[in-house]
């Protein structure tokens, strides 16, 4: 594969920040992504629904949405910062604030729903975590407010995951380099919300065993998730 230059890569992105701009939605293109929990972990974003449950004091149990400033509301010690967290930190936090009230609190904090109306980019890139998702979102431009593709990046092989209904993904592979190298931008795809874009180091020989070996162990989909064979 060609190596992609710096200054081509400049112009794509030049070229689709303005053609966004154009579009009246270029706050949603400016936005940084949540950087990216370590692998296993999923940090708590804003317009995540969370339960939390207590073991010795189940009339306690509640759930609560996490609001645009990050914090959630619980009764008897009202606001607490979420965002930016794991469940298992928070449920230490949220214990310590209750133990003010209650006796020896043992708190769970588990993710019931996430925020949906968002991507996931991962991989090969330097900003890997979530893009909020905007009407005409495509790969291309999940990509570029990752950070854009490292040098090691394969994108001439990203694996796509198209969302196929509850916890199923479809999957595909795109060739972004068309896009990137030559301009096609019929190559593009694009996206909806809880899609999910993962750029690889190599070359993909079984599409479906590199998912399940690699890519669902990176990123913060429910380890219930399945994958559609197309």
């Amino acid at each position: 594969m060609r190596k992609i230059t710096g200054s081509l890569l400049f112009l794509v992105a030049a070229a689709l920040v303005a053609g966004c701009a154009t579009g009246g939605d270029s706050a949603g293109f400016a936005a940084r992504p949540t950087p990216p929990a370590p692998p296993g972990e999923y940090l708590v974003q804003s317009g995540d629904t969370l339960a939390v449950r207590f073991a010795y004091h189940p009339e306690h149990d509640q759930e609560a949405v996490v609001r645009p400033d990050g914090k959630i509301v619980l009764s008897l010690i009202g606001e607490v910062p979420a965002a930016g967290q794991t469940p298992a930190v928070l449920s230490e936090q949220i214990a310590r604030r209750y133990s003010q009230n209650l006796r020896e609190p043992k708190v769970a904090v588990s993710v019931k729903s996430m925020n949906q109306n968002r991507v996931y980019v991962g991989g090969e890139v330097n900003r890997p975590g979530f893009v909020q998702y905007r009407e005409g979102l495509t790969a291309i431009q999940a990509m570029l407010e990752a950070g854009g593709p490292k040098d090691t990046a394969k994108v001439d092989e990203v694996v796509f995951l198209q969302k196929a209904g509850e916890n199923a993904y479809r999957p595909a592979k795109l060739n972004l380099a068309k896009v990137l190298e030559d301009g096609d931008v019929t190559a593009d795809q694009p996206l909806s919300p809880s899609d999910v874009l993962f750029v690889p180091k190599t070359s993909i020989a079984k599409l479906n065993l590199f998912i399940e070996q690699y890519v669902f162990k990176v990123i913060p989909v429910r380890p219930a998730a399945s994958f559609l064979i197309p």
